[in-house]
């Protein structure tokens, strides 16, 4: 269903490990295949996966102000185990962001209005349509 789409796994770590190592495959292959009694279907899954995960359990692992970790070594082993070095060598790019504040997230200052940001993305394609290609490598 996010075939030239975004699938977003929100939680990353909740789902179990075997769904998670499934999708290796789909991943590499950009395509999945079903194999059921009467026929084998393969669909096309050329997309981009978008993960979120907090650094542990109850989510606090490393915030030391207001709230401290409640989860035991253990428990933030497990969590993090589920997730593989062959999945998580398929996800390009990896962010950690960290805590921001209520009071400076919901601070006055704005930013570019959603009006700009639609005109600036729909001249987008039109300008990438009018550059020069890249060039291309020799072999």
């Amino acid at each position: 269903m996010a075939h030239r789409g975004v699938l977003f796994l929100d939680e990353l770590p909740e789902f179990s490990k075997t769904v998670l190592e499934v999708l290796r495959q789909p991943l590499e292959d950009r395509e999945v295949t079903f194999d059921r009694a009467r026929a084998v279907l393969t669909f096309l899954a050329e997309l981009m996966l978008v993960a979120s995960t907090n650094p542990c359990p109850c989510g606090y692992f490393g915030y030391e102000e207001d709230r401290s970790c409640t989860c035991t070594p253990h428990q933030v082993s497990r969590y993090r185990s589920k997730i593989s070095g062959p999945l998580l060598n398929r996800i390009d790019i990896h962010i950690e962001v960290p805590k921001v504040d209520f009071k400076t997230l919901s601070g006055a200052e704005t930013g570019e209005s959603s009006t700009a940001i639609r005109d600036r993305v729909n001249r987008a394609p039109r300008s990438r349509a009018t550059s020069p290609p890249f060039p291309r490598e020799r072999t």
